[in-house]
């Protein structure tokens, strides 16, 4: 197998720091290019911008730890630099929901240009057409007052059960019936 990389996620096979070769990150730079042009980024030019990016943050991965699948760590990379980019751009750092919110507006297509900005080609920010285009939930969250209610799982009374019987059966305690339930009227 050529050193394991496409069949690392179904033979549990883990790369070392020594799997870090340009013929590594070649195999893992098409699946993340492709990655890319599922997430809208058409333009050749933004794609290697930004493959160049997450090649320096793949390899510093690589060179950090044991990589049980270098592909999917090559596209988790990917992913995590569009949400550091959007949170620079739109400064939200710790804002969750408007990080979802951003990251839906762009990802949709309702903000023109965002991939050259994105790959740092274009200079002119566009946080305000990245905000106009996200969507508030809606209703707005409104918590109602609800009565506690007790849960019963299956799992905890059968395992109440089996113990009882169990306890019988060592004889450690008598056979009782065992209690029931009241039905709801």
């Amino acid at each position: 197998m050529d050193s394991g990389i496409a069949m690392a996620g179904q033979s549990g096979v883990t790369f070392a720091a020594a799997d870090r070769s340009p013929a590594a990150w070649v195999r893992v730079s098409e699946r993340v290019a492709l990655y890319l042009r599922a997430l809208g980024i058409e333009d050749p030019l933004h794609r290697e911008r930004l493959l160049v990016r997450i090649q320096q943050r793949w390899e510093a991965r690589v060179s950090a730890v044991p990589l049980e699948d270098p592909v999917e760590a090559g596209i988790e990379e990917a992913y995590t630099l569009l949400d550091t980019w959007l949170c620079a751009e739109l400064d939200i750092t710790g804002e969750v929901d408007a990080l979802f919110t951003a990251r839906a507006a762009v990802l949709s297509g309702a903000v023109p240009n965002w991939t050259g900005r994105f790959a740092g080609v274009s200079g002119e920010s566009i946080a305000a057409q990245v905000r106009a285009a996200g969507v508030q939930p809606e209703p707005e969250p409104a918590p109602l007052d609800m009565e506690p209610s007790t849960i019963n799982l299956c799992c905890h009374d059968l395992g109440r059960r089996i113990t009882g019987a169990l306890r019988v059966l060592a004889g450690n305690e008598p056979a009782a019936a065992p209690p029931r339930k009241e039905q709801p009227r």
